[in-house]
């Protein structure tokens, strides 16, 4: 299981219908000011601790990519390599792990579905010469996805997975945002 998990939001209105509006309808003028305040979440909560080596994406499958036409979790994930540069330089990983089946969207599925549906869904790329990753998405629920491709690092001998996301559902919250 991962170690942390720290975000921006809660996943509930206002901003469920933000990311929303992000992810399915394209409103990409909106991620960087979301990706802001998660910035500035992550300032405050790694000031005078010690930073992920490097931060990696959640995978998104080719057929959703051309489908939806931009992988949402790269993008957040590049604004926050920008956004963190002045206060700490990490690297933005993108070839460890790729998202090798094709999986139905994890929204709207109970949580013992998602399970089933992400099993087996990453696989590794490469070794990671890291110790300690940050992987991020977009939005975490019930955590299976965060889940799934943190049982594979620390499978490599990765020892520290902290999750960083915009939202979070609040009673899945392993820490608050803000």
């Amino acid at each position: 299981m991962f170690d942390a998990c720290y975000s921006a939001f809660n996943y509930e209105f206002p901003a469920d219908h933000l990311l929303k509006q992000i992810k399915h309808h394209q409103q990409l003028i909106y991620l960087p000011p979301v990706t802001d305040q998660l910035s500035r979440n992550l300032i405050h909560h790694y000031d005078g601790r010690e930073w992920p080596q490097a931060i990696l994406p959640v995978p998104l499958h080719n057929k959703r990519l051309r489908t939806r036409g931009f992988d949402q979790a790269l993008l957040l994930a590049r604004q926050l390599v920008k956004n963190l540069q002045p206060y700490q330089s990490i690297k933005l990983e993108t070839g460890l792990i790729k998202r090798q089946k094709h999986t139905d969207p994890q929204q709207g599925l109970k949580a013992s579905k998602r399970r089933s549906n992400i099993r087996n869904a990453f696989s590794m790329t490469g070794t990671p010469h890291y110790q300690y990753l940050a992987i991020v998405d977009d939005v975490v629920t019930t955590a299976e996805t965060v889940s799934e491709i943190t049982r594979l690092l620390k499978k490599q001998g990765v020892e520290r997975v902290d999750i960083w996301c915009l939202a979070r559902t609040p009673d899945h919250r392993s820490s608050s945002p803000g």
